[in-house]
C-alpha cells in the first residue's frame, strides 16, 4: 500500500468532499490504522476503547462512527456486545471522492499545422533545443521565426517534417533556397564549423524522414 498517496487522497479529496470534521477525520485515521494499514479491510471496535484512543467521549464516538457510516467512509457490518465490526473503505472505493482521470487529447502529428498562428512554437523550440535550426544561434519565443525547410513555393507543407524555428537573419536570407545549399553557404561564411554543418545536414534528413518529433505533451497542451 502506498501510504503517502493514501494520505494525499484523504487530505485532498476524501475529507473536503465529504466535509468531515476534525473528530471524524481522527476517527477515520484510527480505523484505517487498525484495518488497511495492518493488511485487513475490517476489524472489531468497541466504543469505549475507541473513545479513549481518539480523546473524545463515548457518546461523541458513537455519533462520529454513525456519521462515517452514513457518508460511506465505513460500513458497520454487525453490532454485538463486543463492539462494532467495521469495514473501512478507502478513498478509491467511495463513489465521487477521487476525480476521474482525464482522457488525454490524442495528438495526430500528421494533420497538425505547426506553422499558422505560432500555436505550437513551444514544442518546436524544445525540439530545436532553443536554437536556430540552421545556424544554431540561441533563440526565444519572442525572437525566433517559423521557417519552412522546403519552401512554400514547393507546396504548403506546415507539418512537423517541414516547419522549424529559425533566427530572424536565417529566416530572411534563406528565402526559397534549398536547405542543404543554405547550410553550406553558412559554412562558407564561417557561421558553421565542419562538424556543425554535418550535424545540420543530418538534421534536415531526419526532419524530412519524420524522425525529429516535437514533444507530444507540449503539443497536447497547446491544443
Amino acid at each position: 500500500m502506498d501510504i503517502p498517496e493514501l494520505i494525499r487522497q484523504c487530505e485532498d479529496h476524501l475529507f473536503p468532499t465529504l466535509r468531515l470534521g476534525v473528530r471524524e477525520r481522527v476517527l477515520y485515521y484510527h480505523l484505517l490504522r487498525h484495518t488497511h494499514i495492518e493488511g485487513k479491510a475490517s476489524a472489531l471496535f468497541a466504543l469505549l476503547p475507541l473513545a479513549g484512543a481518539t480523546g473524545v467521549s463515548e457518546s461523541s464516538t458513537r455519533e462520529d462512527i454513525r456519521t462515517l457510516n452514513e457518508r460511506g467512509c465505513i460500513r458497520i457490518e454487525s453490532r454485538s456486545r463486543n463492539g462494532h465490526l467495521v469495514r473501512v473503505l478507502l478513498p478509491e472505493e467511495i463513489p465521487g471522492v477521487l476525480p476521474k482521470d482525464e482522457v488525454p487529447v490524442e495528438v495526430d502529428l500528421e494533420t497538425l499545422d505547426l506553422f499558422s498562428n505560432r500555436r505550437f512554437i513551444d514544442a518546436l523550440l524544445a525540439r530545436e533545443d532553443e536554437r536556430c535550426f540552421y545556424c544554431l544561434r540561441g533563440v526565444t519565443v519572442e525572437s525566433c521565426e517559423l521557417d519552412h525547410v522546403m519552401s512554400q513555393a514547393s507546396g504548403r507543407d506546415h507539418s512537423y517534417r517541414n516547419v522549424v524555428c529559425a533566427c530572424h537573419e536565417c529566416n530572411t536570407t534563406k528565402q526559397a533556397r534549398d536547405a542543404e545549399d543554405f547550410l553550406r553557404g553558412l559554412y562558407r561564411k564561417g557561421m558553421l564549423s565542419q562538424p556543425e554543418l554535418e550535424n545540420r545536414l543530418s538534421a534536415v534528413a531526419q526532419l524530412r524522414a519524420g524522425k525529429l518529433v516535437p514533444s507530444r505533451e507540449l503539443l497536447r497542451r497547446a491544443l
